[in-house]
């Protein structure tokens, strides 16, 4: 039976070979730009799991836990969902949050996924509260729902970051377009994580592109990670 935290895949004979991936291999494939470079646990062979969490963030929109991934299974993945619970030190479950999509959607065998737990409005944590992480993802099967975007650039511009991205699928893209920025202090330690949108929100074919503009809303960003998502046909 799975522990709390991660899913199982079924042990198959190339567990054994699972290449970890690192986040210079996701940028030399374009699923992510921008400057960070985080060195995330290699997590367990054969389980989908959360190798790395940041900080309670309280904002005015909810509050949110940013969350690193990996791939441990010998398969390609999709369609994850993350649920956190906080907990107390008596083990009393103070709220439960719910991630609101990662980025890569797709996830190779060792490959490693950003997003968040969102708590909603009215949910408010102490700082100190334990997130217990329960992770849900499908064998990625035929042609994706979720379609990763190629991330030409990613860039620091005044109190916003900036970029382009651009469709590699021979199907068409459909949006909205959403775009994951993952901040990270100077250390590469995750720090913060939300989800904007960019535009034209108009079906892309292969080659074309979509641009975004994310504010920091003053927030500290010392690192950065961007990767943009969209949908495919069903």
């Amino acid at each position: 039976m799975p522990s709390p935290g991660s899913s199982t895949a079924a042990p198959t004979e190339q567990s054994a070979a699972i290449k970890m991936g690192t986040i210079a291999d996701a940028v030399s494939a374009g699923w992510f730009a921008g400057t960070a470079k985080p060195d995330f646990p290699t997590g367990a062979e054969g389980k989908v799991d959360i190798v790395s969490s940041g900080p309670i963030v309280a904002t005015s929109g909810g509050t949110t836990v940013p969350v690193a991934l990996r791939n441990g299974t010998a398969d390609p993945i999709t369609g994850i969902d993350v649920t956190g619970a906080a907990v107390d030190a008596a083990g009393k479950i103070l709220a439960s949050g719910r991630s609101q999509g990662f980025s890569p959607a797709s996830v190779p065998s060792g490959g490693v996924s950003l997003g968040y737990v969102y708590f909603d409005l009215n949910t408010k944590l102490p700082a100190n509260a334990k997130i217990e992480f329960t992770v849900a993802s499908k064998p990625l099967e035929g042609k994706p729902y979720f379609q990763d975007l190629k991330v030409d650039q990613a860039n620091a511009v005044g109190g916003a970051i900036t970029g382009k991205a651009t469709s590699t699928s021979d199907n068409t893209v459909k949006g909205p377009f959403g775009v994951h920025l993952t901040c990270f202090d100077q250390k590469g330690a995750l720090l913060s994580s939300q989800v904007g949108f960019a535009s034209p929100d108009a079906d892309l074919s292969k080659g074309q592109s979509v641009t975004f503009q994310i504010s920091l809303y003053n927030e500290p960003c010392p690192s950065f990670l961007v990767g943009v998502s969209g949908y495919g046909p069903l």
